[in-house]
C-alpha cells in the first residue's frame, strides 16, 4: 500500500464537509482514450474491474504539506474522467476516506461510469486484540466514510507477525465479506509466509499490495510467483519512490579527489524519508548507485520521448500481473499515466537498466521485512 503510517484519523471540519459538498465535479465529457483501455478483475468472481494504474490517496494522510480539498476532488475528476476510476486509500490516511467519500457522493449525482473504492484494515494491534466485533467496527465506520453499503476491496495490514490473531482477523472480514458489507479481500505488505497462511485458512485474496520498484525489488524473491500461481493481483506502491525517481534528482556529480560527490536531497516528505532509507541500502550507503541509475532511464527516457518517471512505472509493470498506484496529489501525473501504457521497453534498454541493477546492494528479504525489524 501506499505504506501505513501512525497518523491520527483527522476529522473534515464543518467548513471542510460543506466545501466537498459544493465541488462540481468537473472536466470534459471530450474523447476519453484512456476509456479503452483494459481493466482486469479479481480471482473470486466479483464483479470489480479496475483500471490498470490506480490512483493512490496516501499523500493525504499528511507530511505532504497542506491539503486542499477542494483542489484534491478537482484533480480526482480528472482522473476519473480519463478512465482511471480506481481509488485507494484506507483508514488510517487521515481524512482521505472522508475526502474520497465526498467525492463519491457528488460523482455519483452526476450519473457517471462507477468508480472502484479500494481500502484497507489496518489495526492497531499493538494497543488491543483485534475480534470479529472490532473489525466490523473498523468496516463500518470505513463504510460510512466512503458513502457505500459495500467497499469493494479490503486490503489487512498486519504490523508484527509475532502478535497472535491475524490469520482470526482476515477470517473476520471474510465473515464479512459473506455478509455483503465487502465484495473483495486482499492483503497488505504481507510475506509470503503470511499469505500462505491466509491461503491455507481458505481467506479469498485477490490481491497483495506492495512496495515494488527499481530500488526496492523483494517481490521479486518469490511473491511475484507466489501471486501468479494463485491468480492473486499485486498492486505495487512506491514505484517512482515518492519521486526519488524522476528528472529532479538527475545530475553530473562534482569530482572531490577522484571521486563523485552529488547535492544533499532535501527530504522534505514523508514518503521521501521513507524512501530514502531504501535508497541508502540500495546504493550500499551512498547515493552513487542511485545517481547511475537514475542517468541511465534518463537516457531511456530521451530515446522514448517520454519521462524517467514512465520507465521506472513501465519496468515494475512489466515484472508480472503488477499495477501501479500512483498518487493523485495533482494531475501532473495523467499525461504519465497515458505514456505508461503505452511504452514499450525494448532488449537494450532492459539490458541496461539490469546491468546497473546487478551491482546493487539491496534491499534484500521479504516483503516489508526490515520494515518491520526481521
Amino acid at each position: 500500500m501506499d505504506a501505513p503510517c501512525a497518523s491520527t484519523r483527522a476529522r473534515c471540519s464543518k467548513t471542510t464537509r460543506r466545501r466537498c459538498r459544493n465541488v462540481a465535479v468537473r472536466g470534459t465529457r471530450a474523447a476519453r482514450a484512456s476509456l479503452a483501455m483494459p481493466r482486469p478483475g479479481f480471482n473470486d468472481g466479483s464483479d470489480t474491474r479496475f483500471a490498470p494504474l490506480l490512483n493512490g490517496m496516501w499523500t493525504l494522510a499528511g507530511g505532504h504539506g497542506k491539503v486542499d480539498v477542494q483542489e484534491i476532488m478537482e484533480v480526482m475528476s480528472k482522473y476519473a474522467r480519463s478512465g482511471y476510476t480506481t481509488f485507494d486509500t484506507a483508514d488510517i490516511y487521515g481524512p482521505s476516506e472522508r475526502i474520497l467519500g465526498e467525492f463519491y457522493e457528488q460523482w455519483r449525482m452526476q450519473e457517471e461510469q462507477p468508480l472502484e473504492l479500494f481500502t484497507k484494515f489496518v489495526p492497531n494491534i499493538f494497543r488491543e486484540p483485534c475480534s470479529p466485533k472490532s473489525v466490523e467496527k473498523t468496516v463500518r465506520n470505513s463504510m460510512n466514510m466512503l458513502k457505500v453499503d459495500k467497499i469493494d476491496l479490503v486490503q489487512m495490514h498486519w504490523w508484527d507477525y509475532t502478535i497472535p490473531g491475524m490469520v482470526d482477523a482476515a477470517l473476520a472480514l471474510t465473515d464479512l465479506k459473506e455478509k455483503g458489507m465487502i465484495k473483495s479481500i486482499g492483503m497488505t505488505n504481507m510475506g509470503l509466509d503470511a499469505m500462505d497462511q491466509m491461503w491455507n485458512a481458505d481467506v479469498p485474496i485477490v490481491c497483495n499490495q506492495v512496495q515494488f520498484s527499481l530500488i526496492d525489488r523483494r517481490p521479486l524473491n518469490g511473491m511475484v510467483q507466489f501471486c501468479k500461481d494463485k491468480d492473486i493481483k499485486i498492486f505495487a506502491y512506491g514505484s517512482v519512490m515518492g519521486g526519488l525517481l524522476s528528472e529532479k534528482f538527475v545530475e553530473e556529480p562534482a569530482k572531490v579527489f577522484g571521486r563523485p560527490r552529488y547535492t544533499n536531497v532535501n527530504l522534505d516528505t514523508s514518503s521521501l524519508k521513507m524512501y530514502w532509507a531504501l535508497v541508502k541500502k540500495f546504493s550500499g550507503g551512498s547515493q552513487d548507485l542511485w545517481r547511475e541509475l537514475l542517468g541511465v532511464l534518463k537516457g531511456i527516457a530521451l530515446k522514448h520521448e517520454v519521462t524517467l518517471t514512465c520507465v521506472a512505472i513501465r519496468w515494475v509493470m512489466d515484472q508480472g500481473d503488477i499495477f501501479p498506484i500512483i498518487g493523485v496529489r495533482n494531475a501532473k501525473h495523467l499525461e504519465v499515466n497515458e505514456k505508461v501504457l503505452s511504452l514499450v521497453l525494448d532488449t537494450k534498454d532492459r539490458e541496461a537498466i539490469d546491468e546497473v541493477l546487478s551491482r546493487s546492494k539491496g534491499p534484500t528479504g521479504d516483503i516489508f521485512s526490515f520494515e518491520r525489524g526481521d
